[in-house]
């Protein structure tokens, strides 16, 4: 339970509640969609019901061990609170039904929104039983999270918390926030023009005597080189500013080191422009690789620059949910800062 303390909500079960969740979406796409093609209706038949079914898996199953975590007395004493959250039902049925028609009503908009912007005709069975997979997993972790901090808010728990402290803006594992919305534009518009200042340098995008942008297509042919340049431009991107913030964050006491050596990190480059350089390489590798696959696996032999935009956006985003573990394991071993 000592575990459970540390945290500032019970994140112990969520990663084998999201699996158990997909698992079971996956074998009813398995029973309903065994060796067909998919249609646009299909799609969206098959994403309300895994809308629908995601969330009432997820909202009993947490429910089920916030409860636990109560009559255990093993809640965090400095949990988040929000008055928004506070306004959605504290029954745990009316819950679970709001989320299920969420759920029901945004995972097929999702799909359309997909099928059509990648002006699909039908899907393999291969090919949906991936994206099934990709956005049932984001799906659940999200209602996973929202339910969470639901649960944990005070008229569930009998806290008694003053007037000042409800706040709009929780600590951490909150709902969607301005601030979140914000930083994701930023981002998105970073790599937008990073990406079209890369097409000035080798001749992809072009400024006519009108002043038009013509901007080319990514063509599977030719994945290496924006894999190339793409991985550059990620690593140069994040993993000297998330190494900075790291190692300020072990040099002024609020991240611990750990006390044994790993070998198996304790050996990549202490210095943080060293390490960037170190992990360029594998980087570039892997981004070319995964622009390959995607891109042949989807049959894709070209996509316009807004369509391979939302695919960079998608893979950068878990890449870096990869990187910033590793580079925080690096610098909490021992000596390491």
């Amino acid at each position: 339970m000592s575990k459970v303390k540390e945290t500032r909500l019970p994140y112990l079960n969520n990663t084998s509640i999201i699996l158990i969740t997909v698992a079971i979406n996956l074998v009813i796409f398995l029973v309903t969609g065994w060796g067909r093609s998919f249609d646009l209706t299909f799609i969206l038949i098959d994403g309300a019901i895994c809308g629908i079914v995601t969330a009432l898996l997820d909202v009993f199953w947490v429910h089920h061990y916030v409860d636990l975590a109560k009559k255990n007395r093993a809640l965090p004493t400095n949990l988040p609170v929000s008055r928004f959250m506070m306004q959605l039902p504290k029954n745990t049925y009316l819950f679970a039904l709001l989320c299920a028609l969420l759920g029901g009503l945004l995972t097929p908009l999702f799909n359309s929104i997909i099928f059509n912007y990648y002006a699909f005709d039908v899907l393999f069975f291969a090919q949906m039983l991936v994206l099934k997979l990709i956005y049932s997993y984001f799906l659940s972790a999200k209602i996973v999270e929202v339910a969470i901090l639901r649960f944990v808010q005070p008229d569930l728990t009998d806290q008694i918390v003053n007037r000042e402290e409800i706040t709009v803006t929780p600590y951490r594992h909150s709902a969607p926030r301005v601030t979140y919305f914000q930083q994701l534009f930023n981002n998105w518009m970073t790599d937008f023009g990073l990406n079209m200042f890369r097409g000035l340098i080798i001749g992809t995008t072009i400024v006519t005597s009108n002043n038009y942008v013509l901007i080319a297509p990514t063509l599977l042919r030719s994945v290496d080189t924006t894999g190339f340049i793409s991985g550059i431009i990620v690593t140069f991107m994040t993993v000297p500013s998330i190494s900075k913030e790291i190692i300020y964050s072990i040099d002024s006491g609020k991240t611990k080191p750990l006390k044994e050596v790993n070998p198996y990190v304790a050996w990549l480059p202490k210095n943080r422009w060293l390490l960037t350089f170190f992990l360029c390489l594998p980087i570039i590798v892997l981004t070319t690789v995964v622009y390959y696959v995607v891109m042949s696996f989807f049959g894709f032999e070209s996509l316009s620059f807004f369509q391979f935009f939302f695919i960079r956006i998608a893979y950068t985003t878990m890449l870096v949910k990869v990187l910033v573990p590793l580079i925080i394991f690096r610098y909490r071993q021992p000596d390491a800062v």
